[in-house]
């Protein structure tokens, strides 16, 4: 067998998709698409067809081909087993490498090739193979004992035969050993983050401690540091020098939400932010108030907000209730682990839930969220890629706080010299003013800002309209019905002489008419109440079935000593939505902050926007109402009268009615 026929027999069409197990449809396919290195010819019939060289496809195909041909083909065994020492893969190499096994393999094949066909002497062909190559590719020469090397080398090496290795003998090699790599790293990956230079002194004085003998063979400090820029992994060094919530910011993958397959109202995302601003109560008082808000994940557009004292639970029902009245109820929402949203009667208690001690199931009050049919997830704590409304907020601050003349900065670095005078002065804005003008300007103006986000088709649009085109369907509740699905729940409660109880405002407010004590005396019930409305409460069993409407005894109250006034008072403390006086109302916002400052010029665009509203409503296709369906188990009329139960009573004992 002749040494060409070994190493350069060429494939047909058939052998190739065989070989690979696919179709010939596929081969011709990628052949005509110059995905595989094929050459055209004419066959026996006069008819072109594909062929394909072996030593241009992958090494793991030769390796295939020539063990399928080692039973029919004698004197392969010994070229089969060095294509099993190959070694690495052609794809392990680098770029450069791969450059010079192409050419060298491409070089013996055309030598091989040449002495095949070459008439005389072999040793002659050779000679003059490396003559024609000289004056072909002047840049590029080799000796015949180099075409020799190169091919001994292949056959033993592989590919890691055809490399010029001189000078890279020591690349990828240290001085450094691995108990002193180890030590200098224990150094080095600290949080104390020490420098460079001081981990290399640590490492030479642990050794002189401990092994003297070995000081001098420690390599110089420039080799250390070639270490840390080279050969330490970045996702090590945050972890080592800066700590795990570094790493996870940084380092650790995270799941790229895939905004294009997401509709508005799909996903919804709250959070508190504090206002840079000052601003002054109706007591005169100066503080700084916060935002509560919900942010459509989708469009970027504000859903719902309210502007609040300090961040609770009320104020979590008050801004998704704005968001629901105005946009629908969302599917899901994406919130922190923060009290007022992990409360057992708004989110549920999520990971703050503990295990009861007696290993017994407690009854849980079906949360706000769960009556709405809306999911809950909560971010990771004190992970920084959590919510995406945090990086909105920053808007917040750069484009909403900084127009008004108190603005504080985020720190005493952003804290502008003048505020001090402006106080002083007295040009404070009111709170009523400033909720005012932050709710006008998130409906219109932030929310009519061009969308940036992910979804790259949609950049330059408003993120209004954006929405409007992503809403398929919308989730709607009546007014009344959204009220009653937002009530607060007490925790379950055995029914006492006086019905149930709720402490709140510093009173304890009690619950009860004749019916209901009558029934459930000593009975477990939660209830669920309006903390604007402590009129009167809506009682559940612990199947979560409705059972009545149950009025506050005003007169026990009473008796601990407490007004109608007081309890009125009580009440009033609640309530969670700031008063808006009658100075407020009648000022205006461009007024109280002079002519053409950066507020107004804001609050003129989102008013422009207001009144043209050119973009166009939304209008999806599915419209679902969602609302409660309570049927009182227990009805006030037709229950049981006590007066006459009292009277038989007495008879039965001998009684009078007047006795």
């Amino acid at each position: 067998m002749k040494d060409g026929e070994i190493v350069n027999p060429v494939l047909s069409v058939k052998e190739l998709a065989d070989l690979k197990g696919c179709s010939p449809q596929w081969i011709r396919k990628l052949a005509g698409e110059q995905k595989l290195h094929g050459q055209k010819r004419i066959n026996a019939d006069g008819s072109p067809e594909w062929v394909f060289p072996l030593k241009s496809l992958e090494p793991h195909l030769q390796l295939r081909y020539y063990k399928n041909k080692a039973a029919e083909m004698p004197g392969l065994a010994e070229f089969t087993k060095s294509l099993q020492n190959e070694g690495r893969p052609f794809d392990h190499f680098s770029e450069e490498e791969r450059q010079e096994i192409i050419w060298w393999q491409k070089t013996l094949e055309d030598w091989k090739e040449y002495r095949n066909r070459y008439p005389g002497d072999k040793a002659e062909a050779d000679h003059k193979f490396i003559s024609i190559r000289a004056e072909l590719d002047p840049e590029n020469t080799f000796s015949v004992d180099t075409l020799y090397r190169k091919e001994r080398n292949f056959r033993k090496l592989g590919l890691d035969g055809l490399l010029d290795k001189r000078g890279k003998g020591r690349k990828g090699k240290s001085k450094i050993t691995e108990e002193m790599r180890q030590t200098f790293l224990s150094y080095y990956l600290d949080e104390a983050q020490h420098p460079i230079q001081k981990c290399y002194e640590y490492t030479r004085l642990y050794f002189q401690d401990t092994a003297p003998e070995l000081v001098a063979d420690i390599p110089t400090y420039s080799t250390f540091w070639r270490m840390v820029q080279n050969d330490i992994p970045e996702p090590m060094e945050v972890l080592g020098r800066q700590g795990q919530k570094a790493f996870r910011d940084r380092c650790a993958p995270y799941i790229h939400r895939i905004y294009e397959e997401m509709a508005s109202n799909e996903w919804w995302v709250a959070d508190n932010h504090t206002f840079d601003v000052i601003t002054q109560g109706e007591n005169g008082q100066l503080h700084r108030l916060y935002l509560t808000a919900f942010f459509d994940a989708r469009s970027g557009i504000y859903t719902g907000s309210h502007v609040t004292t300090a961040p609770s639970s009320q104020s979590t029902l008050v801004a998704l209730r704005k968001g629901i009245l105005k946009y629908g109820i969302p599917e899901n929402i994406y919130v922190d682990n923060g009290r007022e949203f992990l409360t057992h009667d708004i989110g549920g208690l999520g990971h703050r839930k503990k295990k009861p001690k007696d290993g017994e199931e407690r009854f849980e009050v079906p949360p706000v969220f769960e009556r709405l049919g809306i999911n809950m997830t909560n971010a990771i704590v004190k992970n920084a890629k959590a919510k995406i409304i945090e990086r909105r907020f920053r808007d917040i601050k750069d484009h909403l706080s900084r127009l008004f003349e108190t603005y504080t900065g985020g720190n005493v670095v952003e804290k502008p010299e003048k505020l001090k005078g402006v106080l002083k002065n007295g040009e404070i804005p009111l709170d009523a003013t400033f909720t005012d003008t932050v709710e006008t300007l998130l409906d219109w103006y932030f929310n009519q800002q061009p969308y940036g986000g992910e979804v790259t088709a949609d950049h330059g649009k408003p993120r209004q309209q954006v929405y409007n085109e992503n809403l398929h369907t919308k989730r709607v509740a009546g007014a009344e019905d959204l009220n009653l699905m937002l009530m607060r729940s007490a925790r379950v409660q055995t029914v006492g002489r006086r019905g149930v109880h709720l402490d709140i405002a510093g009173q304890r407010l009690d619950y009860w008419n004749d019916d209901f004590t009558f029934n459930y005396m000593g009975k477990k019930v939660y209830f669920r109440y309006d903390p604007d409305d402590l009129s009167a409460v809506r009682v559940y069993d612990l199947e979560d079935r409705f059972i009545m409407t149950v009025p506050v005894d005003n007169t026990a109250v009473l008796t601990y000593g407490a007004s109608k006034e007081e309890v009125k008072a009580a009440m009033g403390k609640v309530r969670r939505l700031e008063r808006i006086t009658k100075e407020a109302l009648e000022a205006s916002t461009v007024q109280a902050f002079g002519k053409r400052t950066a507020l107004e010029l804001v609050l003129e665009q989102a008013l422009d926007n207001k009144t043209a509203r050119i973009i166009p409503e939304p209008r999806p296709k599915v419209l679902e109402l969602q609302r409660p369906n309570e049927e009182p188990l227990l009805k006030a009329v037709g229950g049981p009268d006590l007066d006459v139960m009292n009277r038989n009573a007495l008879r039965r004992q001998g009684g009078t009615d007047n006795e």
